[in-house]
């Protein structure tokens, strides 16, 4: 009997608790030039404009910044950028160099987790 007290009250916290992360995060994808392999230096100018687009914006607009000011990750002339399914995609010349993809978030120091109750939602 105990062991299902304890059973039906584990259940009971755990459908009433859940950790809500942060909405969706924005990604990258590099398609280098075959002939230049300068990624990582690419990388980080595509990241620079990221933070400065993104600086003091909500996570749950910085897509919708993003998308609206993609131009400005067309850092140089032979290079042109996209976005997709919350992807900012870059190709430099024609392509078919090597492929880099991440996360922009996963430059900061993390993302926080925020513990949200169900509970305390209707009691609060």
């Amino acid at each position: 009997m105990k062991k299902l007290i304890v059973m039906i009250s584990l259940g009971l916290f755990c459908s009433l608790c859940t950790l809500v992360g942060e909405t969706e995060e924005v990604r990258f994808q590099i398609q280098a030039d075959s002939q230049i392999h300068q990624e990582a230096e690419l990388k980080n100018q595509i990241y620079t404009v990221y933070s400065e687009l993104t600086a003091g914006v909500d996570a749950d607009s910085r897509p919708v910044i993003v998308a609206q000011n993609i131009s400005a990750f067309e850092i140089a002339d032979d290079i042109e950028a996209e976005y997709r399914s919350n992807t900012v995609i870059i190709i430099q010349g024609d392509g078919k160099g090597s492929l880099i993809h991440g996360s922009f978030d996963a430059f900061s120091c993390g993302r926080p987790v925020n513990p949200k109750s169900w509970l305390a939602e209707i009691l609060g």
